[in-house]
């Protein structure tokens, strides 16, 4: 039979801290899971230790190594593997705590039957390690049945959550991945199956978590300006799909960001017009995108900075 949880670790050079979030599986309450490691492309010895560690648990573990492509071609590659019913992404420098599973189950099964057709999961908060505080804005309510796209939109909840998702909802709504690039936003899945989907949002949390200076959370400039695809389409998408969603303040703000990406992708002045269909807010928001597009051409040349890819957009 398939297990239950897939948990499901991306992971890049993160040996010394690897062990920690193995640990933290192995204390899980909830036994029927098993564990999808992508390596992608460590050179620290992570597969050793990886290896090691299989054979000594009673988990079934599936280790796999790929070429450096980023975390979230990682994430695609890992729902391909899952055998899951529900996949949870632990990322390699955090932990579980030990009834998270069982936790997750629970407030699953709350959810009445009849309407779990309605749902892709469960989504409750991070804390510090020292678990002694939360990391992230907490509910109005708990339980709260809630689209991403009402919760961070309308609601103005955002910051790091954890999900357990529907592993054959998951294998719908994969990362879209551009070659030569490595990053965009979490929310682009988020809001595609927020289109459908509901998750039923608690206020407990699930994983610990520990911020590294060399993380996706740090180095923000340099990831944005080394995927410029990946966040043009995250932004092209809000202020289309998405637009209803988003207040006036936002949408201004998502629009200039276009424009910003959409110079750095070299996607001229017609074709930027073609994508957001001519829209009048575009035409009246470009001289204010282009200005951030000079202003992130000076601070990569000028002050030192990650170089963005320069190649054309294919849209």
């Amino acid at each position: 039979m398939p297990p239950l949880f897939t948990v499901f670790i991306p992971t890049f050079n993160r040996a010394h801290l690897l062990p920690r979030a193995l640990a933290s599986i192995e204390a899980q309450t909830c036994r029927d899971f098993e564990v999808v490691i992508v390596d992608d492309g460590s050179t620290d010895g992570t597969e050793r230790l990886v290896r090691e560690w299989q054979a000594r648990v009673d988990l079934p573990v599936v280790y796999r190594w790929q070429a450096n492509q980023g975390k979230y071609a990682a994430h695609n590659l890992g729902v391909e593997l899952a055998r899951g019913r529900f996949f949870f992404l632990l990322d390699s420098d955090d932990r579980l705590l030990p009834r998270t599973l069982e936790r997750l189950l629970y407030h699953w099964e709350t959810i009445p039957p009849v309407e779990r057709h309605r749902f892709a999961g469960v989504e409750g908060l991070i804390e510090s390690m020292d678990g002694q505080r939360l990391l992230t804005h907490p509910y109005p309510r708990s339980p709260l049945d809630v689209s991403y796209l009402d919760l961070y939109y309308r609601l103005g909840i955002g910051g790091d959550k954890k999900r357990s998702i529907l592993t054959e909802i998951l294998r719908h709504y994969p990362y879209p991945t551009f070659p030569g690039e490595k990053n965009l936003r979490d929310s682009l899945t988020w809001n595609r199956m927020a289109l459908k989907y509901l998750f039923r949002c608690v206020n407990e949390p699930f994983q610990q978590v520990e911020y590294q200076p060399d993380g996706l959370t740090s180095n923000r400039f340099a990831i944005r300006m080394g995927s410029p695809r990946g966040f043009q389409l995250c932004c092209l998408e809000e202020v289309t799909l998405f637009r209803s969603w988003l207040s006036r303040r936002r949408l201004r703000r998502s629009m200039i960001d276009f424009i910003r990406y959409a110079q750095h992708c070299q996607i001229g002045f017609r074709d930027q017009g073609r994508l957001v269909n001519f829209s009048p807010l575009w035409l009246l928001l470009w001289p204010a995108g282009i200005v951030r597009w000079l202003g992130d051409l000076y601070r990569l040349h000028v002050r030192g900075g990650h170089q963005p890819n320069k190649v054309r957009c294919k849209n």
